[in-house]
C-alpha cells in the first residue's frame, strides 16, 4: 500500500509561510511530523500539515 502525500507549511508570527515541505507518510506519522516542525523551526507559531488528496489535516500551534 503506498503512502499518501502530506504538504507541510510552518507559519511565522507575520503570518507568512516559513517554510514548505513535502513527505510521504501515513495519518500518524504526519501528525508527529508537525510537531516536530513546530518544535524545530525557529519563529514559527503554526504548522499545518495536509494530505494531498484532502482526506486530512493536521494543525499544530505555539502557546
Amino acid at each position: 500500500m503506498r503512502k499518501p502525500t502530506y504538504n507541510f507549511e510552518v507559519m511565522g508570527d507575520n503570518g507568512k509561510v516559513l517554510r514548505r515541505c513535502t513527505q510521504s507518510c501515513h495519518n500518524i506519522g504526519a501528525q508527529a511530523r508537525t510537531f516536530d516542525l513546530l518544535r524545530k523551526t525557529p519563529g514559527a507559531v503554526a504548522v499545518f500539515g495536509f494530505e494531498r488528496s484532502g482526506r486530512h489535516v493536521h494543525a499544530a500551534y505555539r502557546d
